[in-house]
């Protein structure tokens, strides 16, 4: 019996010393604080969270990881803000730095609780406030520069995560394809040097997509309707990938009269493509044009010009010239509360107007909030300007009728029942712009064709050079619906182009393989983990205690406890691990895809232990073990296990 006692001493004593050789001496012993992290289910979400609460365990932080159904978490973001951290995604923005819905006291998306009383929260606002007034964009890009340096080294209320990014393939024999500025974009700088495998035309490119719904873009909510329609018809401003307005396009240049009033000129020599109806042609119909003599062009298949809806003519291709008059109507047409399906997108224009002597422009005067009697600065619009043009000769009519934009603008012209007028109806499916292509003819569900354009005013979006014209004669949109179908078809070399996001292992190979070209960029997704400032440890009454250490007074208690939250979370761990290193870190309060706004040199928070405890004993707190450390209690146990072996032997 003492020998089996003594053997379960020994093995209870040996099972310290082994817990003492592998248990850290000062990190994680000392809990600092218990802290909820909330955050919806599904996803990776909740593994943030898991990865997040062992970081902080080694600088004496414990979490607890609260995993919700979306509608309670939405619930709690806003309303109770019940939470100490958590994680949350913006998507679907972008465009522009307009941050003032999430980072300003009154924000609908004010996750953090900031206001204007926490230390630099009242010069945050001020900067956000100024930053939509300037429209010089080398100022006003600076000054955004300097609010993201101090939302990330001043006031810090969160973490930036992740942005994830889409992958496009082409065929390398593809040449001069960018995916940032789409095909419609980047056809007039394309080639093909020879033919890929399974490549049967070197005058034709082929793409994929589900079929089109409704190709008015008024009323058009799907990608595949919007693609048809953009080959056809050029944006009015030009939009970089880097999201800043160019003069590249149809607007071709602008000043700004006052704060709120600006002035466009749009580019001269464009005219409207031939108003086909293509509804009744087919794969053996004839070409829609054909040369005859130079600068004269003959209609050979006996095709209907539709009329239009104002001056009852038709468009040949050189008959209605693109003026402000299309521009003015396309905006009014936008933001009219009638026919638009969604008239906020232009409801921040309080006034619109042709110029009374240069029928080339138009006045446009802002207002960013139209609710309220003020006017409101607002040059964020210039990312609302980027509409594709309506041909006001087709589409109006000379009705006296009087219906309003909202901003609420009268328009004559625009009622209830136009939609169901036979031009209406037929510019749904049988449209017709000034872009670089001719809608041909389509085969529902099954393809739908572009024929290159001889009347395109041939500048190109990318640099602005004219002389422009695009690489191939025709585009081939075949209805794939099937993502697995549609990249089978690729590979076989009948597609020249697919999105292969969504097949990250063929993407992989794709990558490796040299008859292929992956190319790829930042979604317009931002994801972060956000501090609510209002808690204690975190903030609260920290965030007024200024710091006495020297080199460091200008930073709160609480500002040093969330430096060192920052620090302890190792981000390139959890992109490795969860997306195979695929996702892009971000460093600032705005989205990576806003990239002409997005500062690289702002203060980045990698993994550094050294530096989180550094910034923890700025704010007061230590994480040194004052009783014996575990490396001497093993020694000792050891000790004790050497003289009960000893012991054991000499009675034996």
């Amino acid at each position: 019996m003492k020998k089996k006692t003594a053997i379960i001493a020994l093995l209870i004593l040996t099972s310290f010393v082994v817990s003492s050789a592998i248990m850290p001496t000062t990190q994680g012993q000392v809990v600092l604080a218990n802290l909820v992290f909330k955050t919806n289910g599904g996803g990776t979400r909740p593994d943030y969270g898991l990865f997040i609460a062992q970081y902080l365990r080694d600088i004496g932080i414990d979490v607890e990881v609260k995993v919700q159904e979306w509608s309670v978490f939405v619930g709690e973001l806003i309303a109770t803000h019940d939470y100490d951290l958590g994680c949350v995604a913006l998507t679907g923005g972008g465009a522009t730095p307009e941050a003032r819905s999430v980072y300003t006291e009154e924000g609908s998306l004010n996750l953090f609780q900031l206001d204007q009383l926490i230390p630099y929260g009242n010069e945050s606002e001020q900067m956000q406030d100024l930053g939509v007034t300037i429209a010089d964009l080398d100022e006003r890009q600076q000054l955004y520069y300097d609010w993201q340096q101090l939302m990330m080294d001043k006031i810090v209320p969160l973490l930036p995560l992740f942005s994830p990014r889409f992958y496009t393939a082409v065929w390398s024999n593809t040449k001069g394809y960018d995916m940032r500025w789409g095909f419609e974009a980047s056809s007039p700088y394309m080639s093909y040097d020879g033919l890929h495998e399974g490549q049967d035309s070197a005058d034709e490119f082929n793409n994929r997509d589900a079929m089109w719904s409704e190709l008015n873009p008024l009323f058009s909510d799907d990608t595949s309707s919007t693609w048809i329609y953009g080959l056809t018809a050029d944006s009015l401003l030009r939009w970089s990938p880097d999201n800043a307005p160019l003069k590249t396009g149809l607007i071709d240049d602008w000043e700004q009269i006052t704060p709120d009033h600006f002035k466009f000129e749009l580019r001269d020599n464009v005219f409207w493509n031939p108003s086909f109806n293509v509804t009744d042609r087919t794969s053996s119909s004839g070409p829609l044009v054909t040369e005859t003599s130079p600068g004269v062009w003959d209609i050979t298949d006996p095709l209907e010009l539709m009329d239009g809806l104002k001056d009852g003519l038709p468009s040949t291709g050189t008959s209605h010239q693109v003026t402000a008059i299309d521009a003015v109507f396309t905006y009014l047409a936008y933001g009219n509360l009638n026919i638009s399906e969604d008239p906020s997108l232009a409801e921040w224009i309080s006034d619109i107007y042709v110029d009374p002597v240069d029928p080339l422009a138009f006045h446009v005067f802002i207002d960013g909030d139209p609710n309220t009697v003020e006017v409101e600065p607002f040059i964020d619009f210039f990312a609302g300007m980027t509409f594709q043009t309506l041909p006001e000769f087709f589409l109006n009519s000379t009705d006296t009728q009087v219906t309003h934009s909202g901003g609420g603008i009268p328009t004559v012209g625009l009622y209830d029942e136009i939609i169901n007028t036979p031009q209406w109806i037929a510019f749904s499916e049988s449209c017709f712009g000034h872009g670089p292509f001719m809608f041909d003819y389509f085969v529902s569900n099954s393809v739908s064709v572009h024929t290159r354009s001889p009347f395109w005013f041939g500048v190109g979006a990318i640099d602005g050079v004219g002389g422009k014209t695009p690489f191939v004669e025709t585009v081939n949109t075949r209805v794939i619906p099937d993502d697995s179908a549609s990249l089978a078809e690729f590979k076989a070399g009948k597609l020249d182009i697919l999105g292969v996001t969504s097949f990250p292992e063929e993407r992989k190979l794709m990558q490796a393989d040299p008859r292929f070209e992956v190319q790829t960029e930042i979604r317009d997704y931002y994801l972060f983990i956000f501090y609510n400032l209002k808690r204690p440890f975190l903030g609260g009454a920290d965030n007024f205690v200024f710091l006495d250490a020297a080199g460091k007074e200008a930073y709160t208690k609480g500002v040093a406890v969330r430096k060192a939250m920052n620090y302890a979370i190792d981000r390139e761990e959890m992109n490795q691990v969860l997306h195979d290193g695929e996702y892009t870190l971000c460093h600032n309060p705005m989205y990576l895809y806003t990239a002409f706004y997005y500062y690289d040199d702002v203060i980045k928070y990698y993994k550094d232990l050294d530096a989180a405890i550094e910034w923890l004993g700025y704010a007061g707190y230590s994480l040194e073990v004052e009783d014996t450390p575990y490396p001497i209690l093993g020694i000792v146990a050891a000790i004790g296990v050497g003289a009960a072996l000893l012991l054991y032997r000499k009675k034996k």
